[in-house]
């Protein structure tokens, strides 16, 4: 019997297909994530924001729909957007979908609530300017510099992709600045967010080719680059989106991540756990009554003038009872209870060649010190055979590997990589393998628990 799906510990909806995040934010004591849900069927022919709520970015409560595409400016889709709080109020910009007789029409919409529950829209505050056809959306707010600033992803009449630049004075009634940054690559940009660490810019962006002439999606990834935002003249240094990019994860399953900062001042950053293709989606979810994940939250950092991410702290209260291993010539094996375990592996001097694996070929990641090559596999669930992502790694001196029932986020290195993966269960007993160790290596296994706080 196959194992069931349902993530233990990830924020998923109880039915239906999620997908991107929106709207994170902190609100009245409470972490509050909202994402795109269709809760009617495991398709996109649906968009709403659903949410859940948390005290800690750890424990999660689901409470159903926030916005429903109910108005004559949002009929085809509540689409992504962010949150911000004003004046003791929780902001939702959100694009407005319509679709009539084939034609798109994009508007940027306003939701206000002063209570966490109950979402008021006040309508559009704004639609597609002159320059840009209707793929113009996913309005991210931000206040620095004594002013509001939105970007927007968006695609140029001229079918090249962009991120559009707005400024105002009180969040409701906008001043298009202009294109904030350009691509000539790819047809589209989605997902983009702009924030500080320290005294660097970092620009999240979702590049989007497309094929333009019958308006479809063929290929995506999230990516980000580190620049400066002069907040006087609303310019970034670096406006090109096609030079000094870089993947925000190595694996298979990340997607249109967005972040928020934490009473504490951390940024941290939730994405959607997946780039399965149609084929992979129908497969995934049979027999089951919902698709999709968000990421776990990670904190986002600079060192050596990259950005890495490293697991929320809080996520530590999860940690329950360690797995003792069984050691053999070949390495160590660990028989956790369940599916759901953290892993920690601290190698000083370096890693030779590096084997971790999973069940009967799930999954498995290896490092090879001679090619200087990290690779994550994983099994094919739609045809026979493998998938693999693999990624310059000078050295292997540390991983993280955090798993759920039907995932696995692996951060190599201190966050310097890391890579997010969905997984098939086949292995109703787990079994989890290293090989390549020498005695100076240290690997804890721990299995993890909701009810340890």
């Amino acid at each position: 019997m196959i194992p069931s799906k349902k993530q233990y510990w990830h924020i998923e909806p109880d039915r239906g297909l999620l997908n991107d995040p929106n709207g994170l934010s902190w609100f009245h004591g409470l972490y509050y994530a909202f994402f795109q849900w269709n809760r009617f069927e495991k398709n996109h022919s649906h968009k709403e924001w659903g949410y859940c709520t948390s005290p800690d970015l750890t424990h999660w409560t689901f409470h159903g729909s926030a916005l429903l595409p109910d108005q004559s400016y949002d009929a085809q889709g509540v689409y992504s957007g962010s949150a911000l709080v004003i004046d003791d109020a929780l902001h939702l910009f959100y694009t407005g979908n319509v679709k009539q007789d084939g034609q798109r029409r994009s508007s940027q919409c306003l939701a206000i609530s002063t209570d966490g529950q109950h979402f008021l829209k006040t309508g559009p505050m704004f639609t597609t300017p002159d320059g840009y056809t209707e793929h113009f959306r996913d309005p991210k707010v931000f206040y620095a510099g004594g002013k509001y600033w939105m970007v927007i992803g968006a695609q140029q009449r001229t079918g090249k992709g962009a991120i559009v630049l707005f400024s105002s004075s009180d969040a409701q009634h906008w001043n298009l600045v202009g294109p904030l940054a350009q691509s000539e690559a790819c047809q589209m940009i989605e997902c983009p967010d702009l924030f500080l660490i320290d005294d660097t810019a970092v620009l999240l962006y979702c590049p989007q080719w497309r094929d333009n002439a019958h308006d479809l999606a063929l290929h995506s990834f999230a990516a980000y680059k580190l620049t400066h935002f002069d907040t006087a003249a609303g310019t970034l240094d670096d406006r090109n989106l096609d030079d000094n990019q870089h993947l925000l994860d190595q694996g298979f399953d990340f997607y249109a991540p967005q972040t928020l900062q934490t009473p504490d001042g951390r940024r941290v950053i939730l994405g959607w756990m997946s780039r399965m293709e149609d084929a992979q989606e129908a497969v995934f979810c049979q027999n089951e009554p919902r698709i999709h994940c968000l990421t776990m939250p990670r904190e986002l950092f600079i060192k050596d003038g990259k950005l890495c991410q490293r697991p929320v702290r809080e996520l530590s209260t999860l940690l329950g009872a360690t797995v003792s291993p069984e050691r053999s010539d070949s390495g160590l094996r660990f028989a956790p209870s369940h599916r759901y375990f953290r892993l920690m592996l601290e190698a000083p001097t370096g890693c030779s060649d590096l084997e971790l694996s999973f069940g009967d070929g799930e999954w498995r990641f290896i490092y090879d010190a001679q090619q200087k090559v990290g690779t994550l596999t994983r099994r094919s669930w739609v045809q026979d055979g493998e998938e693999t992502r693999s990624f310059a790694l000078e050295t292997c001196t540390a991983l993280e590997l955090w798993s759920d029932q039907s995932s696995i986020e692996l951060f190599v290195n201190g966050g310097a990589h890391v890579l997010s993966a969905r997984v098939f269960p086949t292995a109703s007993q787990p079994d989890l393998r290293i090989s390549g160790i020498d005695a100076r290596t240290t690997v804890q296994v721990n299995e993890l628990c909701m009810n340890e706080n």
